[in-house]
């Protein structure tokens, strides 16, 4: 009875060390990928910031050309007084906002009228 009684003691406790020895690898797992995310979300704010303090612009002739195409393509007489850059949803937009995005964008296709006279 003795020797079952230690025999059940060492398997105990080898039990219980494995589970704990386990249970620290995964603490310090979380703890690496804690502070993993924190370099990159740093990296990505650092990326943001230098993109927000470039302007961004667009030059005239490439803003007439945006409208000369505009116009043709819809064969009438518009003018375009504002155009801006939409970033894109990689860096600061959710995947919810880029869908929107193309939706919005989708629901205002315009058709497009023959070639030639009326």
């Amino acid at each position: 009875m003795d020797a079952d009684f230690q025999m059940g003691m060492q398997l105990t406790i080898a039990g219980m060390s494995i589970v704990f020895i386990v249970l620290a690898g995964i603490a310090l797992l979380i703890t690496l990928f804690r502070s993993l995310d924190r370099k990159w979300e740093k990296r990505e704010a650092d990326q943001k910031q230098a993109m927000s303090e470039k302007p961004v612009s667009i030059d005239n002739i490439t803003l007439v050309l945006i409208s000369a195409a505009v116009a043709t393509y819809l064969t009438g007489r518009f003018r375009i007084r504002s155009i801006h850059r939409v970033e894109s949803g990689g860096i600061g937009g959710s995947p919810w906002t880029s869908r929107g995005r193309v939706q919005l964008l989708g629901s205002h296709l315009l058709p497009k009228k023959p070639m030639g006279r009326f």
